[in-house]
């Protein structure tokens, strides 16, 4: 009985390891035919991102992807710009169309290429990465405030337009993320991540000339949203990321 047993632990072993064996051909010959349309490697990828349009602060960013015929490392810089008025969320479109968003982005990527049987699959540019980001944003809100008059004969409160200020921001993020190969001439990048990242923002400037300037800021408007952060402070803050990249290789 134990000798029917071990022959039938044996057998079962070796189909499993047959069918490994096949998968991991399977693969190969996927990867192959998949990459075969180059005629060479591609070193460099245009990107564009169309997701952060739809982030709080908008920008629409495009860049490039420096990918050396070799080793596992690759290298990318973006550069992205927004205003508020070309804000997908209302909000801000109505009340603060005269904001500016400026964001540069530094990337170092390193490919995967030892992860039997995909290994055909992870080599630079074609398949997954894991990265290291480094981030700054510059950010000028332009937006209505209620400020306090100090007067007796005065209401405690006046609304005005005009009040602005300046965030700017730097993070570091280790993101992990996956080009899909659509076509010879098409990928697509998609991403998430996570890090850390410090903040600064500006006093605040009045552009009203009648303003008192020393008259106590009693509300900015979506101070309550925590990705406006009240003037004049300085600090950390968990940075996040995420999105899906258009990708041209050449």
């Amino acid at each position: 009985m134990k000798e029917r047993i071990l022959i039938l632990l044996l057998i079962l072993s070796g189909m499993n390891a047959f069918s490994q064996k096949n998968a991991g051909i399977d693969l190969d010959e996927q990867a192959t035919l998949k990459n075969v349309e180059f005629t060479h490697v591609p070193f460099l990828l245009l990107r564009f991102n169309p997701t952060t349009l739809f982030g709080f602060n908008n920008t629409l960013q495009y860049g490039a992807e420096l990918a050396p015929p070799f080793g596992r490392f690759s290298f990318s810089f973006d550069y992205g710009k927004g205003t508020g008025k070309g804000n997908f969320n209302k909000d801000i479109k109505n009340t603060m169309p005269l904001n500016q968003n400026i964001e540069y982005r530094g990337e170092i990527k390193m490919y995967f290429s030892d992860w039997y049987p995909f290994y055909a699959l992870d080599k630079k540019p074609f398949g997954r990465y894991y990265s290291i980001e480094y981030v700054k944003g510059m950010y000028e809100r332009t937006m209505d405030a209620f400020v306090g008059l100090g007067g007796n004969n005065l209401p405690s409160y006046a609304t005005i337009t005009g009040i602005t200020f300046q965030e700017t921001r730097q993070a570091v993020n280790l993101k992990f993320g996956k080009h899909f190969q659509i076509h010879k001439h098409l990928f697509l990048d998609g991403y998430i991540g996570a890090g850390l990242g410090k903040y600064n923002v500006s006093e605040t400037v009045f552009t009203d000339e009648d303003m008192d300037p020393e008259a106590p800021v009693l509300h900015l408007g979506y101070l309550t949203n925590k990705e406006i952060r009240q003037p004049n402070t300085s600090g950390w803050y968990f940075s996040k990321t995420a999105g899906i990249r258009i990708v041209v290789p050449l």
